[in-house]
């Protein structure tokens, strides 16, 4: 709830000609999951935050706005609710999948940065990409025309290719949800992708 309110307080701050700079940038940010023009247009500060927590997730939505409110040059109030913000996507991994692990020899990633370095090491070698599948679709990364095509190729290193150069998996917080499912699904990949 507080991820909420903060940016509730952030677009209250917004002239009207700044919050149609916010809203015209969260319309054409890339990647999903993404907000519609039939989602937003014509809603206030109040019924665009209440979109974007069902869209973004209460955990993700701050970093989200922020980088919004970056692409429409309101970096002033894109610093300020970063501050709010919990670290989801910016996590950085420092270490493997256990508190033993030593840290990796190459420094820390972001998650996004772990995600674009071991793309197409990931799409080799992942596989049942089913319950990954299930789990974007359910934090609606994907759609369900998206999941249906993707779940309709004939094997797990095609899938994977689709997911992971599509358009699907490109933001910080999609990234993050892929980097957390790995860390706990597969946790050994994660530690020999950091170790190489």
């Amino acid at each position: 709830m507080a991820a909420k309110k903060a940016l509730k307080k952030c677009l209250q701050k917004l002239s009207s000609k700044e919050f149609k700079e916010f809203t015209d940038s969260l319309l054409d940010r890339e990647g999903e999951p993404r907000v519609y023009k039939n989602q937003i247009e014509g809603k206030d500060y109040m019924e665009v935050t209440n979109v974007m927590v069902n869209v973004f997730s209460e955990k993700n939505v701050l970093s989200v706005a922020a980088e919004v409110l970056r692409d429409a040059n309101l970096e002033g109030l894109a610093d300020e609710l970063g501050a709010a913000a919990p670290p989801p996507a910016g996590v950085k991994v420092v270490a493997g999948p256990t508190s033993a692990s030593p840290a990796p020899s190459s420094g820390s990633l972001s998650e996004k940065e772990f995600v674009d370095k071991y793309r197409a090491e990931l799409a080799k070698k992942l596989t049942d990409t089913n319950p990954l599948l299930d789990l974007l679709c359910s934090k609606k990364v994907l759609n369900d025309n998206s999941y249906a095509e993707i779940k309709a190729l004939p094997t797990d290193n095609q899938r994977m290719s689709k997911l992971l150069f599509g358009s699907y998996v490109k933001s910080a917080p999609t990234c993050s949800i892929l980097f957390n499912y790995l860390k706990d699904e597969q946790p050994f990949l994660v530690e020999e992708l950091l170790e190489s």
